[in-house]
């Protein structure tokens, strides 16, 4: 029991160190223009239908205002390797089973006359009570099929999250999360932490940085970013860790045209200094990225 519950506190980690599963999911090489062949009040129906129909899953679905929830109890998620490689994240059957819900939620909502703004998808473990969720602004899915936006940037438009949950044991219907409206500022906090946190980890500068913590919020018009990035060795280039934070979060916030904010608080947590932007002083700077 000691040994689990270990395992299980070390699934709750930053979002950033999962964004790069994504890759493993979403459709790369869909193009051509869809015409609309579902109604928007047939979507939670017909994924349900399609996940039962061609992959044997059983799927719950809930439709908020503008959000799709998408349940998944699965009786395993972890890879048998995970305890001591943390690389491989998913098990190889479960991983198939989600890559095809996924599927399933991409081809319904491409292909229906009209869409909530968000989707949600979770999948949990009900043995060993385990949350993976996934959020997905609809118009970014739409705009990867359509190639408007190359499909790694689409991957990292989704939020991930991933958490212990004892409350998803034997869950079978998703009685353990409520479903409710995901709202532009929200998901925005999370998708900038995520993506500012990833890019200190990708393959080009993971060896000179460590990142601890990342995490963000909005409050009151604000939006709130802490973060502890370790540099850990000197790069070849000045890389300056609060420019290519503020880099993201423009981009981010331009690319989204979100303007109801006034401004910004960056907290170094390692250096405990705090930066604090009006709305006026992000928007005015390039694009970033």
């Amino acid at each position: 029991m000691m040994k689990l519950k270990i395992s299980l506190k070390n699934l709750v980690k930053p979002a950033p160190l999962l964004v790069s599963v994504l890759s493993l999911f979403l459709l790369s090489g869909c193009s051509g223009k869809i015409e609309p062949t579902y109604k928007e009040k047939d979507i939670p129906y017909l994924i349900k239908t399609i996940c039962k129909d061609e992959y044997n899953l059983e799927v719950a679905t809930q439709r908020t205002h503008n959000t799709l929830w998408i349940y998944a109890p699965l009786n395993k998620i972890l890879h048998k390797d995970y305890a001591s490689n943390e690389d491989k994240i998913f098990d190889d059957e479960i991983m198939d089973k989600i890559r095809n819900i996924i599927t399933t939620i991409g081809r319904v909502l491409i292909s229906s006359d009209d869409t909530p703004q968000f989707f949600a998808f979770l999948a949990s473990d009900i043995k060993l009570g385990i949350d993976y969720t996934m959020i997905g602004c609809v118009l970014d899915i739409k705009k990867s099929y359509a190639e408007f936006i190359p499909w790694t940037e689409a991957n990292r438009r989704y939020v991930i999250k991933f958490r212990a949950s004892p409350e998803a044991i034997g869950d079978n219907t998703g009685f353990h999360f409520m479903a409710h409206d995901i709202k532009m500022e929200d998901f925005l906090a999370e998708q900038i932490a995520q993506r500012a946190g990833a890019k200190f980890q990708d393959e080009e500068l993971k060896k000179y940085f460590k990142v601890e913590k990342f995490d963000g919020k909005f409050s009151n018009g604000v939006f709130y970013f802490d973060y502890a990035i370790t540099r850990t060795a000197q790069s070849p280039t000045i890389i300056d860790i609060q420019d290519e934070i503020l880099d993201t979060i423009t981009y981010c916030l331009k690319t989204y045209e979100f303007t109801d904010f006034s401004g910004i608080v960056l907290t170094d947590l390692k250096k405990l200094d705090k930066l604090e932007l009006n709305k006026k002083a992000i928007l005015s700077r390039p694009n970033g990225l």
